[in-house]
């Protein structure tokens, strides 16, 4: 089927930046104009650049990707009939009302968890599919010759990286943290000799260090959490044995025992355990790193694109 019938409306990153993404001819950049993509005045362009191309092209669905802040702005805009008779896609939108609900389609979700919790009208408009994993993997793993001994652990938002610090400082186990800030790290006091951190580094260098990696560590301060499912990804693509909180997030990317080992959150000897293990045990972790890679079959960006073609398409048939 056509898919000129389709608008994407997106921040130009991850998936929307990659060339699998170009089978969706007629999309709507967010221009970033000063500060983050979400702010308000970038927000308000690309809401109304996105509606004037609804008018002028009249589209059968119109998918919103990275444009979080406009998602409600575009389900009024419908309810308003200012989107003609399109469908309407958003992505990984957790949060909407069962009322905002009435006026999309279909929501892409990241993990079958929270599709259960949720009440039969919003589990007819969810779709599960993996977060398809960032940066370009095949580059990296040419790059990287050789593992090192460290365990390695990044990220920002919702991370729990003092439970991680404190887990290794009474061993000779050296990790390396990466994250945004000293604030994101949440760590006050001198760190322990065997505990480097680094600060907000290139796409590349960031997986490069991960892929050096012996064990990848995925700490989340809340067990009820929906973050973390990108860096699990990752660390699947690039097949790293995994230590990560047991969480919804985690649930559908990493199998107790099977792509690496969970632990609850804010369980200092649980991550002991789990780390130590992993760097002890050759077999245990290779069979995680098998499966791990096996894993991350379904999370490519081509998998990604042809879910998202197939939706597309039964919305317009």
């Amino acid at each position: 089927m056509n898919l000129s019938h389709v608008l994407v409306v997106t921040v130009k990153k991850s998936f929307w930046a990659s060339p699998e993404s170009d089978v969706f001819p007629h999309r709507v950049y967010a221009r970033v104009f000063y500060g983050h993509s979400t702010n308000l005045l970038n927000s308000t362009v690309v809401f109304v650049r996105g509606l004037v191309a609804i008018a002028l092209r009249r589209p059968r669905v119109v998918v919103l990707g990275s444009v979080e802040r406009t998602v409600p702005w575009f389900i009024r805009a419908r309810r308003f009939g200012l989107l003609g008779r399109a469908r309407l896609i958003v992505v990984n939108q957790l949060n909407l009302s069962e009322a905002q609900l009435r006026f999309v389609d279909k929501d892409i979700v990241y993990q079958r968890t929270w599709i259960e919790r949720q009440p039969p009208a919003t589990q007819a408009k969810a779709v599960f599919t993996y977060d398809p994993a960032d940066g370009d993997y095949e580059s990296v793993r040419e790059a990287v010759t050789e593992t090192g001994d460290y365990v390695f652990t990044g990220g920002g938002t919702g991370r729990d990286f003092p439970s991680v610090i404190e887990a290794v400082r009474e061993t000779d186990v050296p990790l390396e943290v990466v994250t945004f800030s000293p604030e994101t790290l949440g760590w006050t006091g001198e760190l322990p000799a065997n505990c480097t951190v680094h600060w907000l580094m290139p796409m590349t260098e960031f997986l490069g260090r991960m892929a050096r990696a012996k064990v990848v560590v995925v700490p989340l301060r809340d067990p009820d959490s929906d973050f973390g499912q990108m860096m699990v990804s990752q660390a699947l693509s690039l097949g790293k044995a995994i230590v990560a909180t047991r969480s919804p997030g985690i649930a559908d990317y990493v199998v107790d025992g099977q792509e690496g080992l969970l632990v609850e959150s804010g369980s200092i000897p649980a991550y002991r355990d789990a780390i130590v293990r992993l760097l002890q045990d050759d077999d245990l972790r290779h069979a995680c790193e098998g499966h791990a890679l096996r894993r991350a079959e379904d999370l490519t960006y081509g998998v990604f694109a042809n879910r998202l073609v197939t939706l597309c398409q039964e919305l317009m048939s």
